[in-house]
């Protein structure tokens, strides 16, 4: 018995819980059907009523596709739902959309049935889009309420109290073609709360949504970036304020806290909102820049940490924009590429931003200072400002000690095949780069820059280079758009280069069209292979293409040339030097001396090509006991196979005055060629020349295939494809002689000798005359008369004839005086030879043209 009483007792503790709780719900389940049956008893009423203060406030047609009560659409609330619910714009033409929604829901309290006072508190939309626009008079499309309507009711409709606002899936728009602004977000949800009819009131705002479109002044940020906000924000509809601390925006993993305030009254239209965040990730800053300038980012990995201060303040509205300054701080950063591992760590700077009006590019100002790296553990530090974008005024210092093959695998220049060593650089650089797609000369004329670029020990090799280039020294400065190589020392090949130069707006030259270069400079050479310099003959770039030869008509240079050694494929020359010049498409080389072939040069010449597909070459030279047989055997028989090194001993001294056209691509023009050359050959001999061999044919008992001589003085001359050997007489181990005639370029010979009888009678015909063994001869009067030979025909098929007529004589000597006195006129025209000589027809008294020029370097 004692057991069962307590048992008893709590069973009757469950049974009351469980009376009460029926009873509750009972009840609640009692009002709720008492609550809908009251809402779809006064159905019509709500509506009407709804729909009446609706058309009394907005300003706007409202198009509905169907209008339900629902006490569960929202419960416990009581709302009217506009299904299938679209406004035009609120414009006179309301030819636009203004929104338009799924559905539509405006709520009042359960209590308002009863009372009969249908206060609206809260307003949903669903599944939406709200398209707002600033037109370019200043006007807008979403002012809807109507400037005579209030917000009290006069019984017969509902009143506006709002309290709550909500919307899912909702994307809002805005545009102001003004300030070139456009804004458009999807909220997937988001909700605003507070007494929105009081004069103040506080308004709790938080929502999700994604960020669609935020572009602004030509820039476009942070496009599809998942976004969440929370704040509380403060009202003053009388003062027209809005003002909020400590908002929350989260853009991606980026934390943004947020205080400011908001003058939205048209007569103000102020703004001032800061913006900061501490320790956000690089990668998640990157992502907030500008779509334009996220893209060289992408093939790169980063890692750092970033703390951003912006400040936003200033009037809008009426083409204006408000002023913008934006501190961003970066620490421990890193960047990798992402195809070669090449990496900036260690990376550091404070960047700024600042404007005094966002919507002009004018105004904006770039600053990133005390930045720092390393690349390989080499370091780099500088500075930057960029100011007015419209016409960006750049101002730069960089210096750093880096290694050449990183830099190279950075840019990834794939026209580079080489590239290592290490450079140290100090440049700064301050001017105005209108468009940096359209680098022009007045870009850089207008700059001032100044700096120092050390290279050591690199190599550096690109598409179409044959060989490596060493660079063992490159000491440089500049100062705004010259160079200055204070020394340089380069290998290429077997050649090496050392020295020291200037170049006058070498910058201007090398970025910009239509820019001169006026360049100074003194190099030395150890050891010059020309062969080095250029492709060989059976490679593909030379089979593949056409040389042409051209002078740059953009450069103006001097240059003094010294080299030990120079040599070009069999010619070789020791203590070479030369001063060259070149101007307007003339090159001139002057002091030239080397010692070669036995001997040595020394002269000038020229080189022309401002006439239209030409190039003009001249040269005076002496040259000085040159061996002759090496001279034929370096320069391949000059091109004949008539006379070789074969044939000719000696040693020659040459007195050359020489000109000729070639063309474009090198291709001499035979009847061009003008030359004079006083030659003077010692211990001379002529071996197996054929056309003098078979001189036995008439002189017998003479051999002629090894002549030798002391010395052979003449002055040859060349001129209509034709080479004219005045007469010239030879004291050989053979017989004395004295030659003259003509050899022209297809090798059509016509050559005069003349030979005193005495050296060539038979013994055994002493008593014979000189005309019954060689025809015509002409007495000297001392008994010793002159035997005159005619060689005609060809090298390979020479014709001998023995003379016979004395006018022939004549007529040779006439003919040799009428080319004699042609040469004699074209020697004067092209060289100023022959000035003194009357005989000369001078039509032409201008004078001569310089062939040297004076540069001016106009140095500051």
């Amino acid at each position: 018995m004692d057991q069962e009483a307590p048992l008893k007792k709590k069973r009757k503790w469950y049974w009351k819980v469980l009376r009460i709780f029926l009873w509750v719900l009972g009840s609640f389940v009692s009002l709720v059907l008492l609550a809908w049956l009251l809402v779809v008893i006064f159905q019509n009423k709500i509506e009407q009523r709804v729909i009446s203060r609706v058309n009394q406030e907005l300003n706007t047609e409202i198009k509905v596709d169907d209008i339900d009560v629902s006490l569960f659409h929202h419960f416990p609330n009581v709302s009217v739902v506009f299904n299938g619910v679209s406004a035009s714009d609120a414009t006179p033409e309301k030819s636009g959309t203004l929104f338009a929604a799924n559905w539509i829901s405006l709520e009042f309290d359960l209590i308002d049935i009863i009372t009969g006072d249908y206060t609206i508190r809260q307003i949903g939309m669903s599944q939406g889009n709200i398209n707002l626009q600033v037109f370019a008079d200043g006007s807008d499309n979403f002012h809807l309420l109507k400037p005579d309507t209030t917000t009290s009711s006069d019984g017969n409709d509902a009143a506006f109290h709002l309290e709550k606002l909500y919307f899912t899936n909702v994307a809002v728009s805005y545009s102001d073609v003004r300030s070139k602004q456009k804004y458009r977000f999807f909220f997937n949800s988001a909700n605003a709360s507070g007494n929105f009819t009081a004069d103040e009131f506080g308004m709790k705002f938080s929502s999700d949504l994604k960020v669609d479109t935020i572009e602004t002044a030509g820039l476009v940020l942070i496009p599809g970036a998942e976004a969440r906000v929370n704040a509380v924000l403060n009202v003053n509809t009388l003062a027209s304020t809005v003002t909020y601390s400590a908002a929350e925006i989260r853009i991606a993993d980026v934390l943004l806290l947020s205080d400011g305030k908001v003058e939205y009254d048209t007569s103000k239209q102020m703004v001032d909102i800061s913006v900061h965040s501490d320790k956000t990730d690089l990668n998640e800053f990157i992502s907030l820049l500008p779509k334009q300038h996220q893209a060289f980012f992408k093939e790169f990995s980063h890692k750092g940490v970033v703390s951003i201060a912006a400040k936003v303040k200033g009037h809008y509205g009426n083409n204006q924009m408000p002023a913008v300054d934006v501190d961003v701080n970066l620490q421990n950063g890193f960047m990798e590429q992402n195809e070669n591992d090449i990496s900036l760590s260690n990376i550091s700077f404070k960047g700024h931003f600042s404007c005094s009006d966002f919507g002009k590019e004018s105004t904006w100002i770039v600053l990133m200072k005390d930045f720092s790296a390393q690349m390989d553990g080499k370091s780099i530090t500088g500075s930057l400002q960029i100011k007015d974008f419209s016409f960006p005024q750049i101002k730069l210092q960089a210096k750093g000690d880096l290694e050449l093959n990183k830099i190279k695998e950075w840019g990834g220049w794939s026209d580079i095949t080489t590239m290592s060593g290490n450079v140290k650089f100090d440049i700064q650089f301050f001017g105005k780069i209108k468009d940096f797609a359209k680098v022009n000369a007045k870009d850089f004329i207008d700059s001032k820059s100044q700096g120092t670029v050390l290279i050591e020990n690199a190599q550096f090799c690109a598409t179409g280079m044959e060989k490596t280039a060493a660079i063992k020294l490159l000491d440089a400065s500049f100062s705004n758009t010259d160079l200055n190589l204070n020394r340089f020392d380069l290998a290429y090949g077997s050649s090496d280069f050392s020295g020291s130069g200037f170049m006058k707006d070498f910058l201007p030259y090398l970025f910009a069209e239509n820019a001169n270069l006026r360049l100074k400079a003194d190099i030395h050479s150890n050891n010059l292979v020309v062969n080095d310099l250029f492709p060989d003959s059976d490679s593909d770039t030379a089979n593949n293409s056409t040389i042409r030869f051209v002078l740059p008509d953009a450069v103006v240079a001097m240059v003094d040339f010294s080299a030990d050694k120079l040599s070009y494929n069999k010619f070789g020359a020791s203590k070479v030097k030369a001063r060259v010049h070149l101007n307007n498409n003339r090159l001139l080389s002057e002091n030239v001396s080397m010692n070669t072939l036995g001997g040595s040069i020394a002269g000038e010449g020229s080189c022309d090509t401002r006439t239209k597909d030409k190039v003009i070459v001249s040269c005076d030279a002496k040259l000085k006991n040159l061996d002759v047989r090496e001279a034929f055997i370096v320069f391949n028989n000059f091109g004949q196979e008539d006379l070789t090194y074969d044939n000719l001993r000696g040693k020659a001294t040459v007195s050359l005055q020489f000109k000729t056209v070639f063309s474009e691509t090198l291709e001499v023009d035979p009847a061009s060629i003008v030359a004079s050359a006083e030659i003077e050959i010692l211990n001379g001999q002529l071996v197996g020349y054929a056309p003098i061999n078979d001189l036995q044919e008439i002189i017998k008992d003479r051999d002629f295939s090894d002549i030798q001589f002391e010395k052979l003085s003449s002055n040859i001359s060349i001129g209509n494809k034709k080479i004219n050997i005045p007469k010239t007489e030879i004291r050989s181990n053979v017989m004395n002689m004295k030659i003259s005639g003509t050899h022209s370029f297809e090798n059509e010979i016509e050559y005069h000798l003349e030979v005193k009888y005495a050296d060539v009678k038979k013994p055994k015909t002493n008593n014979n005359s000189p005309e019954d063994e060689y025809g015509y001869v002409k007495d000297d009067g001392v008994g010793n008369p002159t035997i005159f030979i005619l060689i005609t025909g060809t090298v390979d098929n020479p014709k001998y004839n023995q003379l016979d007529k004395k006018a022939m004589q004549e007529k040779v000597r006439q003919d040799i005086q009428t080319e004699k006195q042609n040469l004699k006129q074209i020697l004067n025209g092209e060289f100023g030879l022959f000035k003194n000589d009357t005989t000369l027809n001078k039509k032409d008294d201008k004078k001569k043209e310089e062939t040297k020029f004076i540069i001016d370097w106009d140095e500051e």
